[in-house]
């Protein structure tokens, strides 16, 4: 008589721990899913913000805007070559 009670008790225990766990689990996962959609807005931020870099970088080191650059510093185009008549000994005889 005392072993039904037994196995009903303990069957009673474990479907009332599974359901704490499950409860537990769920919990854990729903706020696993709010993080992980705000990691994916904060990604997106980064990769907009990673091509507005991006495009400030190639306007900046476009050629026009280094010779207005140029220009503004006091830099000029030279308008004459110049060139040596004889090449330069590398060593000299002595």
């Amino acid at each position: 008589m005392k072993r039904p009670i037994f196995i009903i008790s303990s069957l009673l225990f474990i479907i009332v721990v599974l359901s704490v766990a499950r409860v537990a689990l769920v919990n854990s996962i729903s706020t696993t899913g709010i993080e992980l959609a705000n990691l994916e807005t904060e990604m997106k931020a980064q990769k907009k913000q990673n091509e507005l870099l991006k495009e400030q970088y190639l306007q900046a080191s476009s050629f026009t805007n280094i010779e207005a650059k140029a220009k503004e510093l006091g830099f000029v185009e030279a308008k004459t070559q110049v060139y040596l008549s004889e090449p330069l000994p590398l060593a000299l005889k002595q």
